[in-house]
């Protein structure tokens, strides 16, 4: 669930394609954050009234993306603050929303502060474009930390996508690219509302999770244009279902929400099956070296996206059936949800908690007696892909040394 679609760019403000800084007018005042770019020098803060402006205005403009994209509504740890259950558990100082409000400072005002200074210097208002680089920023952490949401609403955008193309739904209210907010109706003559009660979305998500899962998951690059499809179907039958109309978050929301549940139920032990010794090394080893929350430089941001990306392409590049990479491809799905999706209130595992392999096995649809292999060829990849990642750290080091 990515939440909103990104903006179309995440570089720095010069390189963006769309958004252009609006020019002041000779009788127009500097709004905050040109006031406070403008009056910025190397070594010298601004007077504390226009740092009080551009904070007051900023953190404004983080709360209402938050709000726009329904994050708000989700735990902190999806978007890399940890050790919180609700953004606004702890106020002030210290509490999550601070965390993020700091971390997306450094991405608009420090890495992209000369570029963003210039515009600024030049007669420009940067007002827009701060949005932009605030969109952007909360659309990254996203996927990095939260690619189970990521993954589901790119999924069902794209199914209503094909849906709205082909005429099988319309977009009455909202943005015309799908957001939280799209009011999509199923027939011809229906306003934005006539809403249907999320309830019944839920209930109608978890019947489609029973079908769809782990497909809706799992299923590699070239699958998810037919798992597309099939959403796309079923949206198409929602007005038999007497839902004229619905609100996209209202759909996506408990959709997300009962893959979680599901994830998260297959992490209570078992105690028909316990995990052989060798096995349950295994898997803890690789879900301490797909944790990015530890604080270590090998899962840094950047290095777990490449981590991620490294194994994924080990798989696709194997010698193995089709079959075999798509069971390994569920595999680290799972192994890599499991490493960032757990969280008290999800009943996230400890140390000493694992999934029933029995379980695991049964809900990935994958043959219980080639799960142990296959957990040790993925074991190997990971291996593989650390050690390269090493390596290019301490060339890295010699380089700049």
């Amino acid at each position: 669930m990515r939440g909103e679609e990104p903006a179309q760019t995440t570089g720095a403000v010069a390189a963006e394609p769309r958004k252009t800084p609006d020019r002041l007018a000779a009788s127009e005042p500097p709004a905050p954050f040109t006031r406070f770019l403008r009056a910025w020098e190397p070594g010298r803060e601004p007077e504390p009234s226009l740092v009080s402006a551009m904070w007051s205005a900023f953190g404004q403009v983080v709360r209402q993306e938050l709000r726009r994209r329904s994050l708000s509504e989700g735990a902190p740890q999806w978007l890399g603050i940890y050790g919180f259950r609700g953004w606004w558990e702890v106020a002030g100082r210290g509490g999550p929303f601070e965390d993020l409000l700091a971390e997306a400072y450094r991405h608009v005002f420090i890495e992209r502060l000369p570029s963003l200074q210039a515009q600024a210097l030049a007669g420009f208002q940067v007002e827009a474009l701060v949005r932009v680089l605030v969109r952007n920023f909360l659309h990254d952490r996203r996927r990095l930390h939260d690619r189970l949401g990521s993954r589901l609403f790119e999924v069902l955008a794209s199914a209503v996508r094909q849906a709205v193309a082909r005429g099988d739904l319309a977009a009455v209210s909202g943005a015309a690219k799908i957001e939280s907010a799209t009011v999509l109706a199923t027939g011809e003559r229906t306003s934005a509302t006539d809403l249907a009660p999320p309830e019944r979305l839920a209930t109608i998500a978890r019947r489609w999770n029973d079908e769809l899962l782990p497909d809706l998951v799992t299923a590699s690059r070239a699958e998810k244009s037919r798992l597309v499809a099939e959403l796309a179907r079923r949206l198409a039958e929602l007005e038999l279902a007497g839902i004229a109309a619905f609100r996209f978050r209202d759909l996506l929301a408990p959709l997300q929400a009962d893959v979680r549940r599901r994830w998260a139920a297959l992490l209570a032990p078992a105690e028909e099956e316990p995990a052989d010794d060798e096995d349950a090394r295994g898997f803890r080893r690789m879900r301490h070296a797909l944790d990015p929350t530890l604080e270590d430089e090998l899962i840094a941001a950047d290095r777990f996206a490449k981590l991620l990306d490294c194994v994924d392409h080990s798989i696709e590049a194997s010698p193995a059936s089709p079959s075999t990479r798509d069971y390994l491809r569920r595999i680290l799905v799972f192994v890599r949800d499991f490493a960032t999706e757990g969280g008290e209130e999800e009943g996230g595992a400890d140390e000493g908690q694992l999934p029933s392999f029995r379980r695991l096995a049964e809900h990935l649809k994958i043959p219980r007696d080639r799960f142990s292999g296959l957990m040790s060829t993925l074991r190997s990849f990971l291996e593989g892909c650390i050690e390269g990642l090493n390596g290019d750290l301490a060339r890295a080091r010699e380089v700049r040394s």
